[in-house]
């Protein structure tokens, strides 16, 4: 059933209202769903169970409500850091809340980030808009608890209070539990009110019990036999041959929890090898399996940002869920992404996920990755190389590392990241998703985000490429391309691909966002071929290809970054442009150094406890791969890099040696190199010896410039500098 049809199903149930839909952002996977389930969590053996219409809404947490929930206590239980134990009621959750969805955007790191949006707050938010008329006293909050009891809810509104446990959406021939149930290990309980034939009240909750996680929770409440059955689940390989073997089996590894209680278990697919007997039923990429299907499902999230330590649910929301990525589909752990939409709720969720990004709270959607084809090697490869990038002009996919329960089922640690469509230009930088198009580029073909997208603006960027010559001083032509394309960004860009040695590039994983007045620029994602990653690209050795010579043997034309970069390399002022900026980048940014903290910091999210379960669960065994859970790998191959780079840069421009120059300001004001914003106010590096700087003054709260200290008063200015000089602009 696709999203339409789903969305026919929740209006006969009375969840949405009529005229609301979603818009379609790069489709992911499609299935015919089943609506049976199985009780799992609940001593509910007598218990008859209708998982109904695949859809959900939720009511926000009051623990301060009358619901009926008695916690128990008497027996020895493990040491656990819960947020509720016999002591009733807990801390309302509301005086931990703000209700502000304002945003918010910091200072720039760069000419050319983000743009600021004004707020008078400062504080994380997070949206409590409902599709539906909504109770906080259906249910007792979720949260950890040691025990827990649930008694039944009670009809308020004169109507009748069914419910479900296997994550679907109770219908009106739900269960309607008349007698208290102990909830015995994780667990999600689904609610709702009927009168005459509507849902008026809705809750959704999941319980954990002596659950310790160190690590921010995001809880997903899918219907379970949609997401998870052997043979139709969209998360399973399903009936690709006669072969029934593998983990399909009663009993197999995966039997245990949820799994085990469905005869046989989850059915995960495949383990990232293609000749690997843990799924006989296909090799990788399994493309006829359901996770490659095209298809969102309703999917209820809950948040918890603090672990087992939250006192309430920082936010939760409705939303659809997707499997995404490519050959990466076929790993037991998979990426999926959640969408935001007025089809299941809010269309967004206002909150501040990332601390790289403070003022960023208005997310459409967010990824849960499993770190992709680095998910037999590493933790956090990925998402650290891009993240190099932050203070530069490139944009990248901001992450945190969550560990993720669906239906309270434990699936280990994912990489929380923001999704690469037009709402992560919104979400960075206040531009609204329909003044720009993000533009996906694979080889010749063009491919734009969102339903109403379009490829044309940058198609007349193309067209400049292709039909301009750019060589020669005051080049008109390289000046009109310089309004429609940011060639700083792109410089910089270039520079990281080549840095991060990422093999699966340039004719795959480029996007580039723009149009309407905002010239493109390319945003640097999915380097997981890159830091020596093997096995490798065919024809790319992992540790020693040369990537200008890579580039130039895959520059198809000037539709491929290799070969935009090729064509500007014709014109002097963007050669000079891409080696003042590289040497900035080489010196403060692409350091051995900064891979070393980056890893170390990141690392430290991700407690030895939680790796060890997350381990435990998707055994990382793969002959193929060397497992590194430290990150020692990744910072032991940038020992070197930073160095080869610069001697290939030397090689590729046919420039020498290096001098130390420091640029400075002295008053209100700053020196722009390139037109970049240089990372301190006196900046020094090591450029490369031989090649002119172009310096701008730029004067700030209200000073004048007053000239260089060399007595020029020219502005900008070129310059040719020595080993050892300094400039700088002073301001008055």
């Amino acid at each position: 059933m696709n999203k339409k049809l789903y969305a026919i199903a929740l209006v006969a149930a009375g969840l949405i209202q009529v005229g609301c839909s979603s818009e379609s952002e790069d489709a992911n996977n499609g299935i015919a769903p089943d609506m049976s389930g199985d009780v799992i969590g609940l001593d509910l053996s007598s218990a008859s169970i209708d998982p109904g219409i695949p859809t959900d809404q939720s009511s926000a947490v009051n623990p301060g409500s009358s619901a009926a929930f008695v916690p128990t206590s008497g027996e020895t239980l493990p040491p656990v850091t819960s947020s509720f134990s016999t002591t009733y009621p807990p801390e309302n959750p509301k005086q931990n809340k703000s209700s502000s969805s304002q945003d918010i955007t910091p200072a720039l790191s760069s000419i050319a980030g983000p743009n600021p949006v004004s707020s008078s707050s400062t504080a994380k938010s997070s949206s409590s808009k409902k599709a539906s008329t909504n109770d906080d006293s259906l249910l007792p909050p979720a949260g950890f608890y040691t025990s827990l009891t649930v008694n039944p809810p009670t009809a308020t509104m004169g109507g009748e209070v069914r419910c479900s446990f296997d994550g679907s959406v109770p219908t009106q021939n739900s269960e309607q539990f008349t007698a208290a149930k102990q909830i015995t290990q994780n667990s999600v309980v689904r609610c709702a009110e009927f009168v005459n034939g509507q849902a008026v009240r809705t809750s959704t909750q999941t319980y954990f019990i002596n659950e310790n996680v160190q690590m921010p929770v995001v809880a997903l409440t899918v219907n379970h036999y949609d997401m998870f059955d052997s043979t139709n689940g969209l998360y399973a390989t399903g009936e690709v041959n006669s072969n029934p073997g593998g983990m399909n089996n009663p009993g197999g590894p995966w039997g245990g929890g949820m799994g085990g209680g469905m005869g046989g278990g989850f059915d995960f697919g495949g383990f990232g090898n293609v000749n690997d007997d843990n799924n006989p039923k296909c090799t990788e990429p399994c493309e006829q399996a359901n996770f490659w299907r095209d298809t969102e499902l309703p999917v209820h999230v809950e948040y918890f940002e603090n672990g087992s330590s939250t006192k309430t649910k920082t936010w939760e929301i409705d939303a659809g869920i997707s499997i995404i990525g490519n050959w990466s589909r076929y790993k037991p752990k998979k990426s999926v992404a959640i969408k935001m939409s007025s089809q299941y709720q809010d269309g967004r969720l206002k909150y501040q996920l990332f601390d790289t990004r403070p003022d960023a709270k208005k997310f459409k959607s967010f990824n849960l990755r499993n770190n992709g084809n680095r998910f037999w090697t590493d933790y956090v490869g990925d998402a650290m190389m891009t993240s190099l990038m932050e203070g530069t002009s490139v944009d990248y996919q901001r992450s945190r590392q969550v560990v993720v329960f669906y239906n309270g089922e434990y699936f280990g640690i994912h990489d929380m990241r923001e999704r690469l469509n037009r709402h992560f230009v919104e979400t960075n930088y206040g531009i609204e998703s329909s003044e720009i198009n993000m533009v996906k580029i694979k080889g010749s073909s063009l491919e734009a985000s969102g339903e109403d997208g379009r490829t044309d603006e940058y198609q007349q960027v193309l067209n400049l490429f292709q039909s301009n010559n750019f060589a020669g001083a005051n080049n008109q032509q390289y000046e009109q391309l310089k309004t429609k394309f940011d060639v700083g960004s792109f410089a910089e860009y270039i520079l990281a691909e080549i840095y991060m040695h990422n093999g699966d590039w340039p004719n795959n994983n480029v996007r580039a966002w723009g149009g309407n007045g905002h010239p493109f620029k390319f945003v640097i994602f999915d380097v997981d071929h890159g830091f020596g990653f093997t096995p490798g690209i065919s024809g790319f050795d992992p540790q020693s290809t040369n990537m200008f010579q890579w580039m130039n043997n895959n520059a198809m034309d000037a539709r491929s970054p290799a070969g935009m970069f090729k064509k500007l390399c014709e014109n002097e002022d963007f050669k000079r442009l891409f080696l003042n900026r590289a040497a900035v980048l080489l010196t403060s940014y692409l350091t051995y150094e900064k891979v070393q903290a980056t890893v170390k910091a990141m690392m430290a999210t991700i407690p030895q406890a939680e790796q060890q379960r997350d381990q435990q669960r998707f055994p990382r065994n793969q002959s193929r791969f060397t497992w590194d859970p430290t990150g020692n790998t990744l910072v032991q191959y940038a020992a070197n890099r930073t160095q080869t780079v610069r001697q290939e840069v030397e090689q590729q421009f046919g420039v020498s040696g290096e001098v130390q120059v420091t640029i400075a300001a002295s008053g209100n004001g700053e020196v722009l190199l390139e037109d970049l914003r240089l990372p301190s106010k006196n900046y020094s590096a090591k450029f490369f010896n031989g090649v002119q700087m172009k310096l701008t003054a730029v004067a700030t709260n209200g000073s004048v410039f007053a000239g260089w200290d060399d007595g020029s008063t020219e502005n900008p200015r070129i310059v040719s500098p020595t080993n050892g000089v300094t400039y700088t602009a002073n301001f008055k």
